[in-house]
């Protein structure tokens, strides 16, 4: 154990001694980290996000097609779709997006019964602050706490928002919070009167269908009977969407890997011609080392310890930026990569969600192909005649 400590003593004084290269490698391997690092954290946050908010989506979601696109969906579908059997419930809701030009942003407006007197059942959220919608009451909303406070808004504000050529004027009751980032920084709830005034749906029509099941793992045998009933229903299957999502998400974050994969290369090489580049001043001081009595193994154990402290020093680095570009600063560029083409979120704060094991694979990953490729020249120069070296013949 001494003689491994004295080792480690060394091979950290022997970096200091080569500050330049040890810089020039750690920032490389650094960065490198950083990149990889950032991708994997990212898609695991928005991974977890995703499958939080689908635990309160319903088992089936029927909308209706007309020419191909959604449009709104009679009420009377209910009964129809009701009537099958395994089916437990049937919702007809109302919701949709509201484009806000100046914000360059979309927010999610959904309506909510009232006469439950209460907050929906499938919507993951907790009132903060003020308090729900009351039954009966019109012109009211409660809204997330990241988007209040994003807008600049609180309990008792007001806002005055356009609805076609009028202006509609809502009165902020509450606040809300929820595990959930999405519906936090999106979602306005408001009564189902005045959302359908808000979303200008007539009476007897809906945005979509709600459907519960008593046996989800049934939705495809459900929406097929579905399907045969309205053919020009398109029928979404919450087990089917997780798994959608959690290959787009695997697909777009393995995309961005393999793009950086050239810069591991390279960063490769570089370590490479650095390393191999041994200079005088090395040579003399293995060859002094073998001189007093080290022997070749001593030299690589020395010079493992060296790269292996550097690579430590450089990846935690590396990991620490990543954990602040993606957390602290919302990842801007590569956000909107991973997000896609749609701008929904005025403000997105997403939460943690790797690993240990997924770190210590990234970790792994650009570690030891480093450490690998110090071996060899140090192999080359250990086993040289120490007076050769010392005398600078090799």
């Amino acid at each position: 154990m001494k003689r491994h400590l004295a080792l480690i003593r060394f091979a950290v004084g022997s970096s200091r001694r080569r500050a330049g290269r040890t810089l020039a490698l750690g920032v490389a391997l650094a960065l490198v980290t950083f990149a990889f690092s950032a991708v994997l954290f990212l898609t695991e946050a928005l991974r977890r996000e995703f499958h939080l908010g689908a635990q309160g989506l319903p088992d089936l979601t029927v909308q209706r097609l007309v020419a191909g696109r959604p449009a709104l969906i009679g009420e009377a579908w209910t009964r129809q779709i009701g009537g099958i059997a395994g089916i437990t419930k049937v919702e007809a809701r109302v919701w949709g997006y509201y484009f806000v030009p100046a914000l360059a942003g979309n927010f999610t407006v959904v309506g909510v019964d009232t006469s439950t007197r209460g907050r929906p059942a499938d919507a993951p959220l907790v009132v903060g602050q003020g308090r729900f919608l009351e039954a009966g009451a019109s012109n009211e909303v409660v809204m997330g706490e990241t988007l209040a406070k994003f807008l600049g808004l609180t309990v008792d504000d007001a806002i005055e928002l356009p609805v076609g050529k009028t202006r509609q004027r809502l009165q902020i009751v509450g606040l809300f919070r929820s595990s959930v980032a999405l519906w936090t920084a999106d979602v306005i709830l408001m009564s189902l009167a005045d959302a359908r005034q808000f979303l200008q749906v007539p009476p007897g029509s809906a945005t979509d269908i709600a459907v519960s099941l008593s046996t989800p793992d049934e939705g495809v045998v459900a929406a097929r009977k579905i399907a045969d009933l309205l053919p020009d229903a398109r029928i979404l299957d919450r087990q089917l969407m997780n798994r959608g999502y959690d290959l787009t998400f695997d697909t777009r974050g393995g995309i961005l890997g393999a793009m950086l994969m050239p810069a591991l290369v390279a960063f490769l090489v570089l370590a490479w011609d650095r390393l191999t580049g041994v200079g005088p001043g090395e040579r003399r001081e293995i060859g002094a080392l073998k001189a007093m009595g080290w022997q070749t193994g001593d030299v690589l154990i020395a010079r493992l310890w060296e790269n292996l402290t550097i690579s430590l020093q450089a990846t935690l680095a590396g990991l620490v930026g990543a954990y602040l570009f993606v957390f602290h600063a919302q990842a801007p560029g590569l956000a909107k990569i991973l997000f896609g083409w749609s701008s929904l979120y005025p403000a997105l704060q997403v939460a943690p969600a790797v690993t240990g094991g997924q770190v210590l694979v990234l970790a792994c990953l650009v570690m030891l192909p480093f450490v690998a490729v110090s071996l060899v020249p140090a192999w080359r120069a250990a086993t040289c005649d120490p007076l050769a070296l010392l005398r600078g013949v090799t």
